[in-house]
């Protein structure tokens, strides 16, 4: 299968709130409760995606990923960190959010829109990128220390009842390993 990855457009918010609230339900089956999963909107995801494109910083990069019959199967976004995640993170820039379906895991796919946010990140002088995932991810925190990124601090937070732990990753821009 031929994935192309690009810029996102206005009127992929559509696929990118799919693969989000899709790609959460895969991804996190094992670790969150079924009711906080059950929860998720596409309506309430494409709301806020398109409220990122009316806002979005040209300093930030949105990018999805799509196979040739133009279905999107993965996005990543990054850019300039927000206030509330700053001094946990420790970062000048962040990852806001990565998914993937699970059918297209595993294919390179991911490193290509980290790649391609970190690339863009040093294009604008940033020199590290940070970001939180779940500590119980085993495989996506695996990934994240393929690409270089350092496991830091930890917090916690209540998710419709369920307390989580995510762990913070950080990266020195233009400088990931290689897998």
């Amino acid at each position: 299968m031929s994935i192309l990855v690009r810029d996102a457009a206005e009127a992929d918010v559509g696929g990118i709130a799919r693969v989000h609230v899709q790609g959460w339900r895969e991804s996190y089956k094992d670790f969150l409760r079924p009711e906080a999963l059950e929860g998720l909107s596409v309506e309430e995801r494409q709301r806020l995606w398109q409220d990122v494109f009316t806002q979005l910083d040209p300093r930030a990069r949105l990018l999805v990923a799509e196979t040739e019959d133009g279905e999107i199967v993965g996005f990543a976004h990054g850019g300039p960190i927000r206030r509330e995640n700053a001094e946990p993170l420790g970062t000048e820039t962040e990852i806001f959010a990565i998914y993937l379906l699970d059918r297209v895991k595993r294919q390179g796919i991911g490193l290509r829109l980290m790649r391609g946010v970190f690339d863009h990140l040093a294009r604008h002088g940033f020199r590290s990128v940070g970001l939180w995932v779940l500590k119980d991810n085993l495989s996506a925190r695996r990934f994240y220390e393929i690409l270089g990124g350092q496991p830091g601090a930890e917090q916690s937070f209540d998710l419709r009842g369920q307390i989580v732990v995510e762990v913070a990753y950080q990266f020195e821009v233009g400088f990931s390993k290689d897998p």
